[in-house]
């Protein structure tokens, strides 16, 4: 099954992925940042996901657009997730949202995305202070994402 998402733009560093959102309120142009936590390891890289904030050139990842896209959205931001670990497969992308409710959104993406992303990822979620595999049902805080050891 094939999901619909927007075009990537991705800078030489491989570190930033760029699209447009396109919705009822207009075209909105989104940022994927890949940025390194080396307090979790070398190789543990946060997603960050935001609209470009066009007077400070910045991501800003606290703006709710509400562009009616949020599937198409998620999807894109899966896309970028896959192609980040084709050239950084040994990489461990960690999702952690700066509110509940984004961490409801990435829980509710990993769901619906399980089948296309379950196949080949490892995905965990942490409760608490412990890490377990993902699984449908309990509410996490944050997710870990890499790939399969073949």
């Amino acid at each position: 099954m094939e999901w619909e998402s927007y075009d990537l733009e991705k800078d030489l560093t491989g570190l930033a992925y760029d699209f447009v959102s396109e919705g009822p309120k207009g075209r909105i142009k989104k940022l994927i940042r890949f940025q390194p936590v080396p307090s979790l390891g070398t190789n543990v890289y946060n997603v960050a996901l935001g609209d470009l904030d066009e007077a400070n050139d910045r991501l800003n990842d606290s703006v709710i657009s509400n562009n009616g896209d949020r599937l198409k959205v998620l999807n894109t931001v899966a896309d970028a997730i896959i192609d980040f670990l084709l050239y950084r497969p040994t990489a461990i992308i960690l999702l952690r949202a700066t509110t509940l409710a984004r961490t409801r959104l990435y829980q509710i993406g990993i769901t619906f995305f399980w089948a296309k992303l379950n196949s080949e990822y490892e995905i965990w979620g942490k409760i608490d202070k412990d890490w377990i595999p993902f699984r449908a049902g309990p509410n996490y805080q944050e997710f870990l994402l890499f790939k399969k050891m073949e």
